[in-house]
């Protein structure tokens, strides 16, 4: 499959970061599903390997997980214009529709709008005024304020979330401790330098907290579990019905229960628990799976 995935690759005043972690997620995993057929307009360089390590540590999150995860590429990203005009592409992606709408009036021209995606991931619930174009809109925090008023407009919405890359998903690890020094309401446990000792912190605990922060989808919780580490997710009985839908909700609500209630049977249960969140992240949560879930949904609206 031919892929369009149109994205900025520079940062602002309103986005000071490269990372953007929705984008790179989806991106990520079409690349790892599609390589080079995936051309990435403007190239996001922070996800590629040359990409130096120095800048990557001075992004957001230290650069951890997402940044210099993809080989260098050989993409053809010559005449997109051309391209555009003569259907070259069999889908046109924008990675964050609030960032970068280049192309954007001659891609609505020449392209079918169910081969077009607006991807929106950031923290708010609101809708970029692109929702109005009818192409399919993937939101991330979807949580709509009735006050929108958004109507029959909804039908173009679809639900999309994080997700952890597929080749750095760890399975076992023996376990030392019961819960992760790294803790999100205390900054001062953010002390790892690199990924790999942030990892282990996650991979030699049982448990590590997590919690929502600016928005219910955050990437510390699929690091947790992507090492094999169940997430003690604070609140999660609240998190909206369509906000990371193919999160384990169910799973993890029981955690915090028998967390706050009876930690012994939490933790005489540990292996059990752990299997099925393995089980689970390894058929949802890669961004293999986020890509093919997308692509999958574009299939499902198209036959509707």
């Amino acid at each position: 499959m031919k892929i369009l995935y149109i994205a900025s690759n520079q940062k602002s005043a309103q986005f000071p970061f490269l990372t953007d972690y929705q984008n790179d997620c989806l991106l990520i995993g079409l690349k790892e599903l599609f390589g080079d057929d995936v051309v990435d307009v403007n190239k996001r360089f922070h996800l590629y390997s040359d990409y130096p390590e120095s800048d990557a540590k001075a992004d957001y999150g230290n650069g951890f997980t997402i940044t210099r995860y993809l080989e260098s590429d050989n993409c053809d990203r010559e005449d997109i214009h051309k391209k555009i005009k003569n259907n070259y592409f069999d889908l046109v992606v924008y990675g964050s529709i609030w960032r970068n709408q280049d192309y954007i009036d001659l891609v609505l021209e020449h392209y079918d709008k169910n081969k077009i995606l607006y991807i929106d991931g950031e923290d708010g619930n609101n809708f970029n005024e692109r929702l109005r174009d009818g192409a399919l809109y993937f939101k991330r925090e979807l949580n709509p304020d009735p006050s929108q008023n958004l109507g029959d407009l909804l039908r173009f919405v679809l639900p999309i979330q994080f997700a952890f890359p597929t080749k750095k998903f760890n399975k076992g690890m023996k376990k030392e401790r019961r819960v992760a020094h790294s803790d999100p309401r205390d900054r001062s446990t953010y002390v790892f330098k690199t990924e790999a000792e942030y990892y282990q912190d996650y991979q030699f605990s049982k448990y590590a907290i997590t919690t929502k922060k600016a928005g219910w989808d955050c990437l510390r919780h699929y690091e947790i579990m992507g090492n094999s580490c169940i997430p003690l997710f604070q609140d999660i009985q609240h998190a909206p019905r369509f906000t990371m839908m193919k999160f384990p909700k169910a799973l993890l609500t029981k955690a915090m229960f028998f967390e706050k209630n009876d930690p012994k049977w939490l933790d005489k249960n540990y292996d059990y628990l752990l299997s099925e969140m393995q089980d689970h992240f390894e058929k949802y949560n890669t961004t293999v799976r986020l890509a093919e879930q997308v692509l999958n949904e574009v299939k499902l609206y198209k036959r509707s």
